[in-house]
C-alpha cells in the first residue's frame, strides 16, 4: 500500500487530515443554560463561547469576549474548573461533552451553541470541534455575526443550526483597529450568502435583527429586501435591544409594532424575543 492511499484510508477513518496539526482558538467560557437563541430560547443546551471579534455592536452585552482571558473557566455544576488558552477542538469536545453529559442527565437531544465574539474567526476549529461532538450524538448551533461567507463555507457540513446575526448599520459602532470596514451598502449579501450557504447544508436558520432606538425604516426595509429570497426558508427573530453600554434607550412600543407590522408584510414567519435570560437571571 502507498503512501498516499495510507493517507486516504487515514482520513476516511478519522474525518481529518493526516498529520495535520489540531487547530485551536482562544475561548472565553464553556457553561450550561437554558439562555436559548431565537426558535431554542428556553431549550437547555451547553454553550462554548469565542474569544475575539471583528465587530463592534453599540448594543454588545460581552465585551468581555474581545480578549481571551489567560485561563478558561468550564462551569459544571457544583464546581468548576479552568483551561489554559487557546484551546483544541478535541479536549474543547471534550469539556463540552462532559458539560453536557453533568447538567442534562436524561437528555434525548444535547446541543451546543458556539457563539462569541464571532466563531467564524476560526472555522477550522468550528468544524473539528463539530466533527468530534456530532460523533456523540450532539447537535452543534452556530451563532455568528454571518459576515464571512468563505469562513462557513470551510465548516457548515458541521453545523445543524445556524443563527445568523443581520446587522443594521445604525446598531454598529467603527470596527476595531486592524479590521475591515463594513462593505459600502452594508452586509447584507454577506449574510445572505451565509443564510443561503446554511440552507443548501440542509440547517434550519434563524435571522436575528436587533432593533434599537436608532434604526429607521429605509434601513429595516433593506434588510427585508435582502433576505426576501429566503423569506420561505428562515425564521426571522426580532429583537427589541436590551440597554447596555452605548444603547440606554429601550425600542419605543409604537416602533416595535411598525416593524413587526412591517416584516408580517413582507411575508415573514418571525418571532420577537427579546434577551429572555436577563429576565430568568441565568448565564
Amino acid at each position: 500500500m502507498d503512501l498516499r492511499r495510507a493517507l486516504r484510508e487515514l482520513e476516511s477513518k478519522t474525518g481529518a487530515p493526516a498529520g495535520k496539526p489540531v487547530p485551536r482558538a482562544p475561548l472565553v467560557e464553556i457553561f450550561h443554560s437554558i439562555q436559548g437563541e431565537g426558535r431554542f430560547v428556553g431549550v437547555p443546551m451547553t454553550f462554548l463561547r469565542v474569544a475575539t471579534c471583528p465587530l463592534r455592536c453599540l448594543y454588545c452585552d460581552t465585551p468581555n469576549s474581545y480578549q481571551a482571558p489567560q485561563r478558561v473557566p468550564v462551569r459544571l455544576p457544583a464546581r468548576g474548573r479552568d483551561e489554559a488558552n487557546p484551546v483544541s477542538a478535541d479536549r474543547a469536545a471534550q469539556l463540552v461533552l462532559e458539560v453536557a453529559q453533568a447538567a442534562e442527565l436524561g437528555s434525548r437531544t444535547r446541543r451546543v451553541s458556539v457563539t462569541g465574539g464571532e466563531p467564524l474567526v476560526f472555522p477550522d476549529f468550528v468544524r473539528e470541534l463539530g466533527r468530534l461532538v456530532r460523533a456523540k450524538g450532539m447537535r452543534l448551533h452556530l451563532e455568528t455575526a454571518a459576515i464571512d461567507p468563505a469562513a462557513l463555507q470551510q465548516c457548515v457540513e458541521q453545523v445543524d443550526h445556524l443563527s445568523a446575526d443581520y446587522k443594521l448599520a445604525e446598531t454598529l459602532g467603527a470596527p476595531p483597529t486592524g479590521a475591515a470596514p463594513m462593505p459600502p451598502g452594508g452586509y447584507g449579501a454577506l449574510h445572505r450568502r451565509c443564510c443561503e450557504l446554511a440552507v443548501q447544508r440542509g440547517a434550519t436558520v434563524d435571522v436575528k435583527i436587533v432593533l434599537t432606538d436608532r434604526v429607521t425604516d429605509p434601513s429595516f426595509e433593506q434588510a427585508l429586501a435582502d433576505l426576501q429570497g429566503l423569506r420561505e426558508k428562515i425564521l426571522l427573530v426580532l429583537q427589541p435591544v436590551t440597554p447596555f453600554g452605548a444603547v440606554q434607550r429601550p425600542v419605543a412600543r409604537a416602533e416595535l409594532e411598525r416593524f413587526v407590522a412591517t416584516a408580517g408584510r413582507a411575508g415573514f414567519d418571525l418571532r420577537v424575543l427579546p434577551q429572555v435570560h436577563k429576565v430568568l437571571a441565568v448565564p
